[in-house]
């Protein structure tokens, strides 16, 4: 039998403290002199240096301050008071500061900083606030922006030390975004417009076009970032909500990342990379002082790799390092799209890189449904050849080459018994179910399956499959619509269906393979959520009530249910990689109340955990 020094190669240590995780995290640092938010922000080399000029206090301000890393000092003020700037360039020693809206309105003034003084230069093009801008105070760029009147702008701006010249569009007009890097390399994200729609759309500049680049996970405006086009780090911002969230941009795809200690947007910002920056200032619910530098840990500390095992001498624990652990501290990003809009479709697949969505309803609540199929790769939704039968509220499962749908309705709400059959390129119609029926729910695989409760009328009938016929099997304990159902691919002998609809319920019931017994409660009663993981380790996520839809989720130890990170958008009917793990959940598509095309990933970090034996 293998060891573990086999396995890892080393022996388990014994340690007086635990070993750190090799990740940033935020931490405070000295408060601004005056509170504000929205001013102009400046660069320095990280979390050491940063200028703040200009932004709201009590009303429009011409203060600047530079950081040392440790407190800020008031320095020369701008000639022009203003606030609304939320865009900047240069550094604590060469700095560039433009537009903003003034007493008098929306302004173009531009100044320049030189180490100890502003001086008035050429003014942009286009006066604008809330203009995104990045750069040298001798070579800028400036994209976007709120012009006169509220409208947003997609002007783009470029600034050579003596004067601003128009060039190439930003591909969304926004105002209120972000950006960072250089006039050759530049990287634009979040924003808004006057609506308000807030936008998660990422675009980099190269110098002379604009490419658009994988979203940030959330939506957000008036945010902070710093770095370069290919390691970055956005934080903060406007959702509507104030918000904390910290996400990591690597050059292809961004990661949440730990938060902020205090959410709040039209923040200052400075940092020359993804590892180092400093945010200060900003609003909460009214202008604040506080500063907070994100760094990693240094070189000298002992840093955690992930499947490392120690004894903590001071403790008397034996602790373990990695992403098993850290379910609770997951949070859900977002993949690709859809290609068509739905909810109430067939479930399947393995993982958030082999999933499959099967029919559905498309539309609207009369629609007889859709037979469009798409599987995704991790990264983007491909269709399919369709099912023989278009129907929506059926259910599904196996995997993304091998898997059933069953049930379902077309139109009214009568129950279809049609079952299907995926072999990997086509559907074949197989034996039907003993009982037509919608809103029911189930998993396991295509030669092992089980489907349980539905509607109209409410039932709590349970069938299994065993790869050519279905077999009735003993009911639920309750019978309801709506129901969530988890056990990965062992379902038809160990699994667990959750919830309910009209009225929402939160009943928990746990199979054997034989019978249904009742359990401990959700916490948050609902219908229509999406499940993942297995009878002893699932999950379930967003959901039904009365008048709306829930961003909440909850994981199951076998036992009792735990809630943990949210959503990033409440969703019903949402369509799970059923047969996945919790570290691999996902959620596609779904109503938000709209049919939607949005697909979400379960994001489980490193973390470090106490080792029990049972």
């Amino acid at each position: 039998m293998a060891n573990y020094r086999d396995i890892k190669g080393f022996t388990i240590q014994s340690l007086s403290s635990d070993p750190v995780p090799n990740v940033g995290s935020w931490a405070s640092g000295g408060a601004m002199n005056t509170a504000r938010s929205s001013g102009s922000s400046s660069s320095g080399g990280g979390a050491d240096s940063g200028l703040i000029a200009g932004g709201t206090s009590t009303a429009h301000t011409n203060i600047t301050e530079t950081y040392n890393g440790t407190a800020w000092t008031e320095v020369g003020d701008l000639n022009t008071a203003r606030e609304s700037i939320n865009g900047g360039a240069g550094t604590t020693t060469a700095a560039l500061t433009f537009g903003g809206k003034t007493p008098g309105g929306v302004s173009a003034l531009t100044e320049s900083w030189n180490g100890s003084a502003w001086t008035e230069v050429n003014d942009l093009n286009n006066a604008t606030k809330e203009n995104p801008g990045t750069g040298t105070n001798t070579a800028a760029i400036r994209a976007g922006g709120t012009a006169p009147g509220g409208n947003v702008y997609n002007y783009v701006e470029t600034w050579n030390g003596s004067s601003w010249t128009e060039t190439t569009e930003m591909n969304q007009t926004r105002g209120a975004g972000s950006c960072t890097g250089i006039t050759t390399a530049a990287l634009l994200v979040g924003g808004s417009n006057n609506n308000p729609t807030y936008y998660a759309n990422a675009e980099l500049w190269n110098g002379s076009s604009w490419t658009e680049k994988d979203d940030l996970n959330a939506a957000t405006s008036l945010l902070g970032e710093t770095g370069t086009s290919t390691d970055a780090l956005a934080f903060g911002g406007l959702s509507p909500s104030v918000t904390a969230v910290t996400e990591a941009y690597n050059g292809t795809t961004w990661s949440p990342v730990n938060s902020m200690s205090t959410a709040r947007y039209g923040l200052g910002n400075s940092g020359a990379a993804g590892n180092s920056a400093v945010a200060g200032g900003g609003y909460t619910t009214a202008n604040v002082t506080s500063t907070e530098e994100w760094s990693f840990p240094p070189v000298t500390a002992s840093i955690l790799i992930e499947g490392d095992m120690w004894y903590n001498s001071s403790s008397k624990e034996l602790k373990a390092y990695g992403t098993a652990a850290g379910v609770p501290a997951g949070a859900w990003a977002s993949g690709g799209a859809l290609n068509t809009s739905r909810g109430q479709a067939g479930p399947s697949g393995v993982s958030q890189n082999s999933a499959m969505v099967s029919a559905g309803r498309d539309v609207g609540p009369t629609t007889a449904g859709t037979d469009k199929c798409e599987q995704y790769d991790g990264s983007s939704w491909t269709e399919v050849n369709e099912t023989n039968t278009a129907r929506s509220a059926l259910t599904g499962a196996g995997t993304q080459t091998a898997n059933f749908i069953a049930g379902g309705r077309q139109g009214p709400p009568s129950g279809l018994n049609e079952t299907e059959l995926w072999n990997g390129s086509a559907w074949t119609e197989v034996n039907n179910l003993n009982t037509g029926r919608a809103y029911l729910t189930g998993g396991g695989t295509s030669t092992s399956g089980i489907v349980a409760a539905g509607g109209p009328p409410n039932t709590a009938k349970t069938e299994t499959w065993d790869g050519t016929s279905w077999t009735e099997e003993n009911d639920l304990n309750t019978a309801k619509s709506y129901r969530s159902f988890f056990g990965g691919s062992a379902s038809q002998t160990a699994s667990v269906c959750v919830g309910g609809e009209n009225p929402q319920v939160d009943i928990s019931e746990t199979w054997n393979g034989s019978s249904w017994s009742e359990g401990n409660n959700l916490n948050t009663a609902r219908g229509a959520s999406g499940g993942s993981g297995t009878s002893t380790n699932g999950m379930i996520f967003g959901g039904q009530y009365d008048s709306g839809y829930y961003a909440k989720t909850e994981v199951y130890n076998g036992t009792s249910y735990t809630e943990i990170g949210d959503l990033s958008t409440v969703n019903g009917y949402t369509v799970p990689a059923n047969n996945s793990g919790n570290l691999l959940a996902l959620a596609a598509g779904g109503f938000t109340p709209s049919v939607t095309t949005a697909t979400e990933e379960f994001v489980v970090s490193a973390a470090i955990s106490t080792v029990t034996t049972s």
